[in-house]
């Protein structure tokens, strides 16, 4: 931040302008504004004899009960809590498509548009695929409730803390999370009603939906949740495929922009990547729906529209490993010939990982012209996250098979030492750290020392501060759970255990 806050100035102190929130900010209990922040009022107008002025039943209400009076103040005044950014409130002030909207919806609505859009991909932009559902679902109202139903979680947890995650809440997010609870209800009932009376002007408005609602269960939990959704969405595909081909030319709603192929492509990367990730930590296999099948010479996908930043050979490497797993569940132990065959594809793909070029595919992904040295040097640190830490997991199933030939906890000392150097190094970019939690909770799993777990649990602590997903507080149990454990077996896992750890059906991304 180059510039003293706007809290600090209205207070007419010296700002150490440092970052968002500041020190001085952060020390008083007071929320941080950089610019001027947007106010809710009760009434019809801001000032004048019309002030607070307000027609019909809540008029009366409000006359007959001060306390009511108060407790809408308290509520509207907590409207405004975690808006900082840079981006202007523009949406739910000038759209009139959501004029007939309660307060409460137009709210989150804008509050999704300024704050969670850009949580949920890499670099935000003009063309942010999560932004532009806004659009779309202004003609269905299944994906308008679940955007604010997503947002209004958000905003919940953004009053809560990484030590203390229920303690102490303030009542405008007790107020919060009240809605989120409500908004959701919303919005799994509307979805409900859109699958029971499918009509086809609905069906790629629903796929946006489901994944908004994996989105949601990453903020509540990212335990189990997100695996029904999925499989909503494998039943879907099954039951109509043509909405997942690109043969319709048109916009979802009808107007110019964004195709439905596009973005239809767009919606099932992210289910493939779901698919991904949480298969690599769940005891049931990936999705052979969203399989990660598209032609890259025709569909490659712009870094500017990545949801991790994590290539895609990378995450081909992931599934692989992660299917190997329950390979290893199936195999007679004593079949020496078809343990071996497994162990050596197994490190053959381990080998390839190792030898992938990090920098090589940030050059490929970004426009050299439009990116600096610098900008290009840390996407390819990005990658070089993912990769490390595809490696520890590989080894990680490796050491399942229960041969010699698998590496030990040892071996594994220097990646540890890397991936953490490599993660503390992008620090610096809060746009790029943000997708950092799968490898920040693998290299969790591998620490030997209290050093390394300490680093472990600030990263995790600057993630929470920067998503306020729950999946985040929840990634922190497990690995304080796993390093009890290693304690307790003396650091002699067995090849049981190190599966054990990674079954509990996570999705931590």
């Amino acid at each position: 931040m180059s510039t003293a806050c706007w809290t600090c100035r209205n207070r007419t102190i010296r700002c150490d302008s440092s970052s968002i929130p500041c020190v001085k900010c952060e020390k008083a209990g007071l929320e941080c504004f950089e610019q001027r922040p947007l106010r809710w009022v009760k009434g019809v107008a801001i000032r004048g004899k019309m002030r607070g002025h307000i027609f019909g039943e809540d008029r009366k209400a409000s006359d007959e009960n001060p306390r009511t009076q108060l407790e809408q103040k308290q509520v509207i005044h907590s409207r405004t809590k975690s808006l900082t950014t840079n981006i202007t409130p523009s949406f739910a002030l000038q759209d009139p498509c959501i004029h007939n909207l309660d307060r409460s919806s137009r709210f989150y609505l804008d509050y999704y548009n300024l704050r969670v859009a850009k949580l949920f991909i890499l670099y935000d932009s003009e063309s942010n695929p999560f932004r532009r559902l806004l659009t779309y679902a202004m003609e269905n109202s299944t994906l308008r409730k679940t955007i604010v139903a997503v947002a209004a979680r958000h905003f919940a947890n953004a009053g809560q803390s990484f030590d203390q995650v229920n303690d102490g809440l303030s009542p405008r997010f007790i107020n919060a999370n009240l809605d989120a609870f409500h908004f959701k209800q919303q919005a799994i009932k509307a979805l409900s009603l859109s699958l029971s009376h499918p009509e086809p002007s609905q069906k790629d408005a629903i796929m946006p939906a489901i994944l908004l609602l994996i989105f949601l269960d990453l903020l509540e939990s990212g335990i189990e949740g997100w695996k029904y959704h999925l499989r909503g969405a494998e039943g879907l595909v099954n039951l109509s495929h043509s909405m997942l081909e690109p043969s319709d030319s048109k916009s979802i709603n009808g107007n110019p922009g964004e195709t439905v192929e596009e973005t239809r492509r767009f919606i099932t990367r992210q289910f493939s990547l779901v698919s991904t990730f949480g298969g690599a930590l769940s005891g049931s296999k990936s999705s052979p729906e969203f399989c990660m099948n598209f032609d890259e010479s025709r569909h490659h996908e712009s870094i500017i529209r990545s949801f991790l930043g994590c290539p895609v050979f990378l995450l081909r490497a992931i599934r692989y490993f992660s299917n190997q797993r329950h390979v290893i569940k199936s195999l007679d132990m004593h079949d020496d010939l078809s343990i071996h065959e497994h162990v050596q594809n197994t490190l053959s793909m381990l080998e390839l990982t190792a030898n992938f070029d990090c920098l090589e595919w940030a050059s490929d992904s970004v426009e050299s012209s439009v990116s600096s040295a610098a900008e290009l040097q840390k996407l390819s640190l990005l990658s070089q996250a993912y990769k490390t830490a595809t490696i520890l997991y590989g080894k990680r199933v490796l050491r399942a098979f229960k041969t010699s030939t698998g590496p030990t906890a040892s071996d594994n000392e220097e990646l540890v030492l890397r991936l953490l150097d490599v993660i503390e190094s992008l620090q610096c970019d809060p746009a790029l750290f943000k997708c950092l939690l799968w490898p920040t909770f693998i290299a969790g799993l591998e620490c030997q020392t209290h050093s390394e777990q300490n680093l472990v649990i600030g990263f995790l602590k600057m993630l929470w501060n920067l998503t306020s997903c729950l999946n985040v507080i929840n990634a922190s149990k497990m690995v304080h759970d796993n390093w009890k454990r290693k304690n307790f077996d003396g650091n002699l896992a067995s090849g049981e255990s190190e599966l054990y750890v990674i079954e509990q059906g996570w999705l931590l991304i």
